[in-house]
């Protein structure tokens, strides 16, 4: 814990430049057509309201349209989710989003940007994801696709680091070992299994979304890191704790 410390002293000054709230747009660019083999396409709508801006996934050209609407509107009210943290006129919140995964079976969406909440002494770093069946048009969560146990809190801790900024690599520096060495397993098991929500119950920021190939995870870190920390963890190393109705679901993303 000791060394955990230092690390975090020793980087504020490297790294705070970095964490000022903006995103490197070279690296978190909205990507809306990450699979060319889907039946549809992606737009970009916004919600605005006084210092509230979201950017958020719109889905146009879905070859069933009776069920469209009702896609887009749970897509639009999952991005507006944040807004129960920032209920304040002069709270500011910019977020844009990038799509992670676009399947003919789901599609999974990062959003991230700033937040500042009136009378902070800066502001943060938002993330959060949101990830949609659209065959039952309802929100996935990490615990439906997943057997959350100790062996996937292995795997999460084991994971592959991925920086959200090019200037802010906690993995070079190691620091990432020591924040993920500081959690003990029950801590991180009750904290993945509340993972996906807005609300008080999800008090480690925890959120997951879906990529081709692996399953990521963010969780919350202090300012001086960045505010959050994703692990991504690959499909074949989660073989026993996929649930056993996800799995042809998941197999078929890998080879579309």
């Amino acid at each position: 814990m000791k060394q955990w410390m230092i690390l975090i002293i020793a980087l504020i000054l490297l790294i705070s430049c970095s964490t000022n709230a903006e995103v490197d747009p070279d690296k978190e660019k909205s990507s809306n057509d990450l699979s060319s083999e889907t039946m549809y396409h992606v737009e970009s709508d916004k919600y605005s309201n006084n210092n509230i801006n979201i950017v958020y996934p719109k889905i146009v050209d879905f070859p069933n349209n009776k069920y469209v609407e009702n896609i887009n509107v749970l897509i639009r009210e999952e991005a507006k989710r944040i807004i129960n943290l920032y209920p304040q006129e002069k709270d500011n919140l910019d977020i844009n989003y990038r799509i992670m995964l676009k399947s003919n079976e789901l599609i999974s969406i990062k959003y991230y940007g700033s937040g500042f909440t009136e009378g902070a002494a800066y502001p943060l770093n938002v993330f959060y994801t949101s990830n949609i069946d659209l065959n039952k048009r309802t929100r996935v969560k990490l615990m439906d696709l997943i057997e959350i146990n100790e062996s996937f809190v292995k795997e999460f801790k084991e994971g592959k680091y991925k920086s959200y900024d090019g200037n802010l690599d906690l993995f070079d520096h190691g620091v990432n070992e020591e924040i993920l060495s500081g959690y003990n397993n029950e801590d991180l098991l009750n904290y993945l299994k509340h993972s996906d929500e807005v609300d008080q119950l999800n008090e480690s920021g925890t959120f997951s979304y879906i990529t081709p190939d692996s399953i990521g995870i963010s969780i919350s870190v202090p300012h001086a890191l960045g505010d959050h920390l994703e692990m991504e963890i690959s499909f074949s190393n989660l073989i026993n704790n996929i649930k056993e109705e996800n799995k042809l679901m998941l197999q078929s993303i890998g080879e579309e």
